[in-house]
């Protein structure tokens, strides 16, 4: 959490120092940020999220005052009810559900005069639109984008302006959005039910454990469903709109529906909503069926949350050596690993290094030779991508031209077997700069671009058979909207990217954070940069130069700092 929590702090700052938009009672177009601070939920402490004081309209408000207050009303909104914001309407027909829409800038407002005299007014606006969420949660990144906001007013019987026609959903400043929503991670168990596969969402500070139990029984996005497992019996929901949580106790009250899991099923929802609603103290969650309490195994799965085993390795002095976290020393591996004869271009490694692949040029990958498997050729082709190996031991690679498949080669046995291809058709005519699987081989991350050179970041998840052999990759979720072209993505936490490339503000290549179902913060630029590494937490991103020197994230996380040179193709797990 603490990334997450990082980056919401960086995107406050940012916003803040914004003119933000939003709207006075005064009439002036502008959403205010000053007054009474709410308190937040736990997760986010060490910050102050700006509150807001919802009012209902004044008597004698102009056009311009009634959008003004209804805006207000809806930025205040989350954090309690909009009553206020329906005081400003005609009718109820106004749902805020259906997404909300975030912007960054001013919004202005304007309306004519004149048309005053006819008792019907549009007041009109734009904003710098750069991202939205839908009514599931789910927030989608996109390049600021103009958009055209209309409200349509009435003189009502009593000479007061109100709002008939309004588009449903919520317009908010990106400070405003950031005070009223949370960022929750929903769990769910892999396709194998080893380990807890994430899915960021965001629902409001005021209920956001009933909405992230809501959409746990719902199920993941849908580029996740073909890469997790169901535990849930169709139909099940809460039996009551709320969950209670007294003294790290959560109750959660289903449906009879929920009488169909087995006691195994039961006990994997259990730790789903355990680590799902995880709020700074571990805490314990009990299902019932109505008013009945559930059993679950004693004991029950333990689930856990994959992430990088072991230390980062790099090339050096003609061997694979290792760099231990927090030291500046490397080491080499025992017995060595040559690179003798090697014309290495990429490392990839699986969990303590017990795999080892190389890219040797640009069309051959080659197993070496470690205390646990004998070397071994993996797989030939025309200009391979760099591999990346999952948790399952399959290297993934194939040809950066694409013709709308991947392979990837079941590496950790003595004999590695022959490449399976797997089915990306989205990728069909597509160059492929950098493919990464997720430490929960449930999830890919894959930078690609098309004929014109325009780059795109995408997350998928992967689907697997029986034997969890993988068949398939689901349809993309795109990620990084920001950024322009691209070299290297890797994972620097559960729903983290780090992508080295240039966006519209900088041409120099430059490490961009990029949340998958967040925003992205670009960090500052390293003068030569040519890879990039990461293990697990954003500290752990690291900056390869063309001279060979790796730089690290300084302790307080604001600059860059030397950290040892000398060395190439910098890879952790994964």
């Amino acid at each position: 959490m603490t990334s997450t929590v990082e980056r919401r702090r960086r995107w406050i700052a940012r916003a803040a120092s914004l003119v933000v938009a939003a709207v006075a009672l005064s009439g002036c177009a502008a959403i205010p940020t000053s007054g009474p601070v709410i308190q937040g939920d736990s997760v986010v402490q060490g910050f102050n999220a700006p509150g807001l004081r919802a009012r209902g309209p004044a008597s004698g408000d102009d056009p311009k005052g009634i959008v003004s207050g209804f805006l207000t009303a809806q930025a205040a909104g989350p954090a309690g009810d909009f009553d206020v914001a329906q005081e400003f309407l005609t009718s109820d027909d106004w749902d805020w559900k259906t997404q909300v829409l975030v912007f960054d800038g001013d919004l202005d407002l304007t309306y004519d005069e004149e048309a005053m005299q006819t008792g019907a007014v549009t007041v009109t606006g734009s904003a710098s639109v750069v991202g939205a969420l839908d009514k599931r949660g789910v927030y989608t990144e996109d390049v600021p984008v103009t958009t055209v906001v209309s409200f349509g007013l009435v003189r009502q019987g009593d000479g007061q302006w109100r709002i008939e026609t309004a588009e449903d959903g919520l317009l908010l400043s990106q400070t405003n959005f950031l005070a009223a929503f949370r960022s929750t991670r929903l769990y769910f168990p892999s396709a194998d039910r080893e380990v807890l596969v994430p899915d960021e969402r965001w629902f409001p500070n005021r209920t956001w454990q009933t909405n992230a139990v809501d959409e746990t029984l719902i199920g993941p996005v849908e580029w996740l469903r073909g890469s997790t497992d169901v535990v849930v019996p169709e139909g099940t929901r809460l039996s009551i709109d709320a969950v209670t949580n007294e003294g790290g106790v959560v109750d959660v009250r289903l449906t009879d529906a929920i009488s169909l899991a087995s006691p195994e099923d039961r006990a994997l929802l259990k730790a789903q909503l355990e680590a799902t609603l995880f709020d700074a103290v571990p805490l314990t969650v009990n299902l019932y069926r109505g008013e009945d309490l559930l059993s679950t195994p004693a004991g029950g799965p333990v689930l856990a949350k994959a992430d990088a085993v072991g230390n980062e390795i790099v090339a050096a002095e003609g061997q694979v050596m290792t760099l231990e976290t927090g030291a500046d020393d490397l080491v080499p591996l025992a017995p060595a690993v040559s690179l003798e004869g090697i014309e290495a271009t990429a490392l990839a490694q699986g969990a303590n290094a017990r795999l080892v692949v190389v890219r040797d040029g640009a069309g051959s990958l080659l197993r070496l030779p470690t205390k646990n498997l004998p070397g071994a050729p993996l797989l030939t082709g025309t200009d391979l991508l760099a591999p990346s190996v999952d948790r399952l031991g399959g290297v993934w690679s194939g040809p950066r031209a694409q013709a709308g498949a991947l392979q990837v080669v079941r590496s950790d046995l003595t004999d590695p077997g022959t490449a399976v291809e797997v089915a990306v058709p989205w990728l069909a005519g597509r160059s492929v700069q950098s493919i990464r699987v997720a430490h929960d081989g449930a999830r890919i991350a894959v930078v690609s671009s098309d004929a014109l050179g325009a780059t795109r970041v995408d997350v998928a998840g992967i689907v697997r058979d029986e034997k969890d052999v993988p068949t398939a990759l689901s349809e993309p979720f795109r990620v990084g909207a920001p950024i322009r072209s691209a070299s290297q993505v890797v994972w620097a936490d559960e729903t983290l990217l780090a992508v080295l490339g240039t966006d519209e503000a900088e041409t120099s290549p430059a490490v961009h954070l990029v949340a998958v179902g967040g925003d992205t913060t670009r960090l500052s630029p390293v003068a030569g940069a040519t890879a990039i590494s990461a293990g697990d937490g954003e500290r752990t991103v690291q900056v390869l130069t063309e001279d060979g020197t790796l730089f690290g994230r300084s302790r307080s996380g604001a600059v860059w700092e030397k950290r040892i040179e000398g060395v190439a193709l910098p890879a952790f797990p994964g």
